[in-house]
């Protein structure tokens, strides 16, 4: 119980410090439109936005809702947590939490590998082929953990249904 004591610590850690970046990644996604990025050296995802042109400000407002996938995958992992301390392992709602936490982050993991391949060839003119560990590839792998883990707790609570109604 102490290690799901200190998990739920750090992760509402993270989310005290994300929250407010919420607003912030909000509202300066809106503005970009309207203000001249060529004074700023603005990089996110180890892409570096500092063209003033129209897709280099599409690109961030992309990547600034990616973030917001993240975060939102960050909440529902929250409320998975919140279930696991009450003791509510085997519901239905950490199941159904498991698979958006799970979508959320394939989703994010495609849409970062997206910008990253799309960066690459316009900003740098280049087309490179990698095979390594990136972090787009892990964030895919994550979100398929998390599917996976949304199946084996559906089972698990089908299970625990029927050993519940045996005498």
């Amino acid at each position: 119980m102490r290690k799901l004591s200190i998990l739920k610590a750090t992760v509402d850690l993270l989310w005290i410090f994300s929250t407010p970046i919420i607003l912030i990644l909000l509202s300066f996604s809106i503005a970009i439109f309207f203000i001249d990025l060529g004074e700023f050296n603005i990089e996110m995802n180890s892409v570096n936005f500092n063209e003033n042109d129209m897709l280099s400000k599409v690109l961030f407002a992309i990547s600034s809702l990616n973030y917001l996938l993240i975060i939102a995958a960050l909440y529902f992992f929250r409320k998975v947590l919140n279930s696991f301390i009450r003791v509510k392992i085997f519901e239905e709602t950490v199941s159904k939490l498991f698979k958006k936490i799970g979508n959320l982050l394939i989703i994010s993991g495609f849409i970062s590998l997206i910008i990253s391949i799309i960066s690459t060839i316009y900003f740098e003119q280049k087309v490179t082929l990698e095979f390594s560990l990136n972090q787009h590839l892990v964030i895919i792998c994550l979100g398929l953990f998390f599917l996976i883990l949304s199946e084996i707790f559906k089972i698990a609570t089908s299970a625990k249904q029927e050993n519940d109604l045996t005498i």
